[in-house]
């Protein structure tokens, strides 16, 4: 195996696990934002309506953000790239498995803590669970269908 080959599947592999990385910090914020509304005592209704927009707009944002970034940056041509991002990888690569888990702890601890307080239904609470864990779900396939969409376009653009 050549250089040009080891680089680009280090590169698909970084591809991976940055997606990974950003989204473990996603689904994280959006676990936050969760835990603050409810601490804050907004109503279950209006949870189950609001955690999937926002959760819909930090993935349009962070994916804006990042497309920004890469396009200010990038001025390498050519898809085997001398310098491979080590230390990014890394970071990326803790942060993808370790903060999924946490998030999935808190979330437990979270759930124990409520359980207890009062006036709480329990089929309102897995209804925000429900809608907010499926916002997630939804904004991490809708942002990737759109970004397929848009780079074949580009693609078909630049071939022609």
């Amino acid at each position: 195996m050549n250089k040009e080959n080891v680089l680009l599947i280090l590169w698909i592999i970084f591809g991976f696990i940055f997606i990974s990385g950003i989204d473990s910090i996603l689904y994280f914020v959006v676990y936050l934002i969760y835990f603050a509304k409810s601490e804050l005592g907004l109503s279950y209704g209006v949870m189950k309506l609001s955690m999937p927009i926002i959760t819909l707009i930090l993935y349009i944002l962070t994916t804006f953000l990042i497309l920004k970034k890469l396009k200010l940056d990038s001025n390498s041509s050519g898809i085997y790239l001398t310098k491979f991002p080590k230390r990014i990888f890394i970071v990326l690569a803790i942060i993808a498995l370790t903060l999924n888990p946490i998030t999935h702890k808190l979330s437990g601890l979270y759930a124990e803590h409520s359980t207890r307080m009062e006036n709480i239904d329990t089929s309102d609470f897995l209804q925000v669970y429900g809608w907010m864990t499926s916002g997630i779900y939804l904004s991490r396939w809708l942002i990737l269908i759109v970004l397929s969409i848009l780079f074949i376009k580009k693609l078909n653009g630049i071939e022609k």
